[in-house]
């Protein structure tokens, strides 16, 4: 074996190593479910969550929850939820190759006419008791979960409207449409599959899909009362005239 094949092997084993301590540490443990919907009161405004620690060592977790919103760009905006929920234990040690339960309970208002969105996260903490004081590798990777916790409204309505669209330039300096959607409805809506049709006032029709059409669109969560706006790319069938204006309506799976 050449001296550069040797310094190829070299670094090709490190990789290896390196990922293998990466999926030791990612995979020590598993919080579920990812998503869980809660009524406002009664037996359903109290969920259980499991984690399950895969691992040799025992692992400490910290549970919280965060008030979960959204910005006019759809960006997601957090605050802890403290005052929302009782959490039981918040902090914990899970043995090796054992699984705890966690039990989540509602506290917030008992009437809830628009669907209330919180994300609750599950983050492993620094942990050493009971390890060896050699046990100290170059990589302590804490893994974070952060799951979707939705508050139901009383009364279930789904309605995204196209608000507006206007021509724009995108960051980069090209054309582009600015699209701005609104959650009508009560709760919050996955975009999947959508499909947006464009008309200009001159009689051009564009029919934009998938993600490179529909940046940042197309399977986009809009929470419950938001009004997200998203540049996509210029569809060249269209317009680009001054003076010239644009309807469009949006279809996707629900």
């Amino acid at each position: 074996m050449n001296h550069m094949t040797m310094r190829a092997f070299k670094r090709v084993i490190m990789t290896l190593l390196v990922a293998a301590v990466l999926l030791s540490s990612v995979y020590a443990y598993q919080f579920s479910p990812l998503e869980q919907s809660f009524q406002p009161s009664g037996a359903e405004s109290t969920k259980t969550y499991t984690i399950v620690n895969d691992s040799n060592d025992s692992i400490a977790i910290s549970i919280s929850a965060l008030v979960r919103d959204q910005d006019a760009q759809g960006n997601e905006l957090n605050t802890p939820a403290d005052a929302y929920f009782s959490i039981v234990p918040n902090k914990l040690v899970v043995p090796p190759q054992s699984s705890w339960v966690v039990r989540v309970q509602y506290r917030g208002p008992r009437t809830v006419t628009n669907e209330l969105s919180f994300r609750l996260k599950a983050e492993q903490i620094p942990y050493s008791q009971g390890k060896a004081s050699t046990d100290k590798g170059m990589f302590n990777f804490l893994y974070i979960y952060t799951t979707s916790l939705y508050v139901l409204p009383s009364r279930v309505v789904e309605n995204v409207a196209v608000r507006s669209v206007a021509a724009t330039t995108s960051d980069d300096g090209t054309p582009a449409l600015a699209v701005t959607l609104a959650n009508l409805g009560t709760v919050h809506q996955l975009l999947i599959s959508a499909v947006l049709e464009v008309r200009d006032s001159k009689g051009n029709v564009a029919v934009l899909q998938g993600n490179e059409a529909l940046v940042g669109i197309d399977g986009m969560n809009i929470l419950a009362k938001k009004t997200v706006t998203k540049k996509v790319p210029w569809p060249e069938a269209l317009s680009q005239e001054s003076g010239v204006t644009y309807q469009a309506t949006l279809k996707y799976t629900k």
